[in-house]
């Protein structure tokens, strides 16, 4: 049941979307194997419309006679996109609506997600199983059934954390930003670092995902150059995990997270089978950046290592003692005791100054723009030209998201530096043109017309002499 099946979102939008020499649907896959399939429906509108009371009452009368509902569903065009930020984490209301209408139906839905960032999940409770495909290629549907039937074992691992809901995240405060700057004032308690820190309970971790089979971890041992240890699968299945290796140091001079990850490596195992797995450290795996001295540099200390098939699902621990070449240390523990803690979720101004090691920039535009500004910031322009076309801009673009399917090419010149308007223009438009463009954007109307008058004929000379060079090389 659904409309992503029929039409499968394998890509993303944007320089991702390619020409497909073919794309798999599950509704041919299903057509061709030899299980039963009482039928398909299309379930919803792909736009997050509200949906065709015929398109549900086809999927609920399928529900019913089924006894597994395959439901396919995840993020649509307009919901994530090259240059667009999402403004929440939620898939659309039309497909978790019909989800709930179809589990009072039938308890045996399996949801088959398709998107390409992260999400939020308070509808996990209507479904018995969950197979994230993230973004999975033209072939991805043939994947998707192998490992619906058994065929193949699930071996992915989430590569971000799945919270409860996105107000546990750390820089929602943050974020989106004021109308100038971006104030990163989680500084490295991002995702699973912050998590795991402050011991913030989530939906899924970074890192987790089942299997088929069960795998056992064993015989830990490490010395200065790697770690060792043994995997065993324990099921009935071959199977393949994804081992990690975190690393930590507890009282560190400076702030860090609990741990971080520093390393993984998959292992393919049949049912009874046990291999040893070495994971070596590098140049990387102990080493922070110093601000102080302008280096990457290694703290001296006895670091935890651990062994998990998630960052919350540690399966074996040891220490290792590291001689670092670090002597002076950049931060304080009593100048910013929210980043030693990990409690970074209201940091104040005078703790992110020091931080900062600066005052904080002013966020608010004020003065001219320049040409490392945005289109968007039109909106704040001296022009009134300028003022205009950004309502056009702003216009467009709102029609085509409200229409649910983004125009891409709006979204990037609405997004796009000043200075973008040279560099993409095949040559038409010289740097010292932009420069124009942006004087007249501030307000300085003659100064701007004449400058982009000239600066045409300067650019068209110029060109010609160019293309004149470059066809006497050719020849």
């Amino acid at each position: 049941l659904d409309k992503l099946d029929m039409n499968p979102t394998y890509a993303g939008a944007g320089i991702t979307k390619v020409n497909p020499t073919k794309v798999d649907t599950l509704q041919r896959i299903l057509e061709e194997s030899d299980l039963e399939v009482i039928g398909t429906a299309r379930g919803y509108s792909r736009l997050d419309k509200e949906d065709d009371a015929v398109m549900t009452d086809e999927a609920m009368t399928l529900a019913r006679k089924a006894d597994i509902v395959l439901y396919f569903f995840g993020l649509n065009e307009a919901s994530e996109s090259e240059g667009l930020d999402r403004t929440h984490l939620k898939i659309p209301k039309n497909q978790i609506d019909l989800m709930e209408q179809l589990s009072n139906e039938n308890q045996n839905i399996v949801g088959i997600i398709s998107a390409g960032s992260c999400i939020e999940m308070p509808w996990e409770k209507h479904l018995k199983a969950i197979l994230h495909c993230y973004l999975f290629g033209q072939a991805g549907m043939g994947a998707v059934f192998e490992l619906l039937t058994g065929k193949c074992s699930p071996s992915g691992k989430l590569a971000e954390t799945i919270v409860k809901r996105y107000e546990d995240e750390p820089n929602v405060r943050y974020y989106p930003s004021k109308e100038r700057t971006s104030e990163y004032r989680e500084s490295i308690f991002v995702g699973y670092r912050y998590f795991t820190t402050r011991n913030v309970e989530v939906l899924y971790p970074f890192g987790y995902g089942l299997s088929y089979t069960e795998f056992k971890y064993s015989d830990i041992e490490v010395d200065n150059e790697k770690v060792s240890f043994c995997i065993e699968d324990i099921g009935k299945v071959s199977g393949e995990e994804v081992a990690q290796l975190y690393i930590g140091l507890k009282n560190s001079n400076i702030f860090r997270a609990k741990y971080e990850l520093k390393g993984f490596k998959k292992v393919a195992l049949s049912p009874g089978e046990k291999k040893k797995v070495t994971i070596s450290f590098d140049d990387k795996s102990f080493r922070f950046y110093n601000v102080m001295t302008n280096a990457f540099e290694v703290e001296s200390g006895e670091y935890d290592i651990y062994i998990g098939s998630s960052c919350e699902d540690i399966r074996l621990q040891t220490t290792l003692k590291v001689n670092g070449n670090a002597e002076v240390f950049p931060y304080n523990k009593k100048e910013l005791p929210s980043y030693y803690s990990g409690d970074i979720k209201r940091v104040d101004d005078s703790e992110y100054k020091v931080l900062l090691g600066r005052d904080i920039p002013d966020g608010h535009w004020s003065g001219e723009l320049g040409i490392n500004d945005a289109l968007c910031q039109m909106y704040y322009a001296k022009s009134f030209i300028a003022r205009f076309v950004y309502r056009i801009l702003d216009k467009r673009l709102k029609k085509s998201l409200e229409a649910g399917v983004p125009d891409l090419n709006t979204l990037f010149q609405f997004n796009m530096p000043f200075r973008a308007i040279g560099k993409m223009s095949n040559g038409q438009v010289s740097m010292e043109m932009v420069d124009s463009i942006v004087l007249l954007v501030n307000g300085h109307f003659f100064k701007g017309i004449f400058g982009i008058i000239s600066g045409y004929f300067k650019n068209k000379k110029a060109n010609k002499k160019y293309k004149k060079e470059f066809l006497q090389r050719e020849d």
